[in-house]
């Protein structure tokens, strides 16, 4: 059996491919931009991309042949295209509450479908120094179309949107930015967001959750980073792998971003304690990092998502916190329980190995969609 993946779309793209090949299907390659309805008809069984692209969606449309998707990371406005209605669709996504919200979109052709880890994320780099705490990501600067909508919408949408800020960046396990907009606030706030921030042809009642996730969720995430990361490293020593301006956290050791997975293996095995901080547009699911930390044998330490327990046990795989202040405790405890604490990223290493591998979850892709068409 042979099917068509769409490449150049996404994180993890390498290790759901081998998955899929390693569970028996050839898998041919090609870019998203150079699909084309008569190469989709060159017998494949389906077409594949991570994450959900609506052109690739419009030619399987019009060749009538299965489109699989896996939603890999978030906020992601491409999901709420129009579309998304398509029939070919079978969409599988990490976030559960997220899936639950594109049910209304897609007719029961969204699925939920925990992330994982690829053969090569187990591969063992050479030694170096050990760091207290490590951090690898954005600071969320770069976007702004929440702070350009705050100095153009009316004064009582502004306080709204601050007031819901300030209450979800004190919020762990609950994502309270959709039910908490109501469509005055919605209608407003579309008014003054960019263009560039929506999608071209948006499905319709699909406004809410775009704000809330790409505009609120990344306004969350900003300030919730800095001020962690700040607090942090005025108690601790940590290291800071970024491509952003961290000139608000002066107390951290800055380095630059890291572009390869052989670079953060290193980082997450040479590190005590490797801190993870989900994105807000993420409800409840368990972020690549953490399953790619937990792999690499790194020791996690992340916030509370709904899904971690579903996955994982917590204190014995990964560890979590519930708010600022637990989230210090718990630094400090591991970094005196060095036994303890290398005891668990071994454990969580192995219940990555042994449940979240991509093979795993590109069979039960496969299973799902054609035990679908039956």
């Amino acid at each position: 059996m042979k099917a068509l993946a769409c490449v150049g779309m996404g994180k993890s793209e390498s290790g759901i491919l081998e998955g899929f090949r390693s569970a028996g299907l050839e898998m041919d390659e090609i870019r998203a931009t150079e699909l084309t309805e008569e190469k989709v008809m060159e017998d494949y069984l389906f077409v594949f991309s991570i994450n959900f692209s609506s052109d690739v969606s419009v030619v399987c449309q019009k060749a009538l042949i299965p489109y699989l998707s896996y939603i890999v990371q978030l906020p992601q406005t491409a999901i709420y295209h129009s579309a998304i209605k398509n029939p070919c669709n079978f969409i599988f996504c990490f976030d559960g509450a997220v899936c639950q919200e594109l049910q209304r979109f897609t007719q029961g052709r969204c699925f939920h479908l925990p992330l994982g880890a690829g053969v090569d994320c187990f591969t063992q780099t050479a030694g170096g120094e050990m760091a207290d705490i490590s951090f690898v990501g954005s600071l969320c600067l770069e976007h702004k179309a929440y702070d350009k909508a705050k100095e153009e919408v009316s004064e009582y949408a502004r306080g709204y949107m601050e007031a819901l800020v300030r209450t979800q960046v004190r919020i762990y396990g609950y994502n309270l930015l959709v039910v908490a907009l109501n469509n005055d606030i919605v209608k407003e706030l579309k008014k003054f967001i960019p263009e560039t921030c929506l999608p071209e042809k948006m499905a319709a009642g699909a406004e809410r959750n775009v704000i809330a996730a790409g505009i609120l969720g990344d306004k969350v995430t900003e300030i919730e980073r800095q001020r962690l990361l700040k607090e942090i490293s005025e108690q601790f020593d940590i290291q800071l792998y970024t491509a952003d301006d961290a000139h608000g956290i002066p107390a951290a050791h800055k380095h630059g971003e890291v572009s390869t997975w052989e670079e953060r293996a290193k980082i997450y095995q040479n590190s005590r304690i490797n801190l993870h901080l989900t994105h807000r547009s993420v409800m409840s699911g368990v972020p690549q990092e953490v399953f790619e930390i937990m792999a690499a044998g790194g020791f996690v330490l992340t916030n509370y998502q709904p899904e971690i327990a579903e996955n994982f046990v917590i204190g014995e795989h990964l560890e979590t916190f519930v708010n600022e202040q637990d989230l210090l405790e718990k630094i400090a405890y591991y970094l005196e329980h060095e036994e303890e604490r290398v005891q668990i990223a071994k454990a969580g290493q192995q219940a990555v190995k042994e449940y979240h591998s991509y093979r795993a979850r590109a069979i039960t892709m496969f299973n799902t969609v054609f035990s679908e068409n039956e």
